[in-house]
């Protein structure tokens, strides 16, 4: 395993336990707000997974040794 690999375990791991921790809480949404409570829940995880792909390519792009430069 190469160390950018090692690198993508922690945004996996977090953006996978935001995910579940927030499934039930959008089941809440939807059952006491309908549609919108839904929506909103789903806009909250499909934010999380965005940032999370935007996390990896920065690994993939070496972003992040260009960061400790300064």
């Amino acid at each position: 395993m190469n160390k950018r690999s090692k690198k993508k375990i922690a945004p996996i791991v977090v953006a996978a336990l935001v995910v579940v921790y927030l499934l039930p809480i959008t089941g809440g949404l939807a059952a006491a707000a309908g549609l919108l409570g839904a929506t909103v829940g789903g806009a909250v995880i499909v934010g999380v997974l965005y940032a999370m792909g935007q996390r990896l390519r920065e690994i993939d792009s070496g972003e992040e040794e260009d960061a400790k430069k300064y």
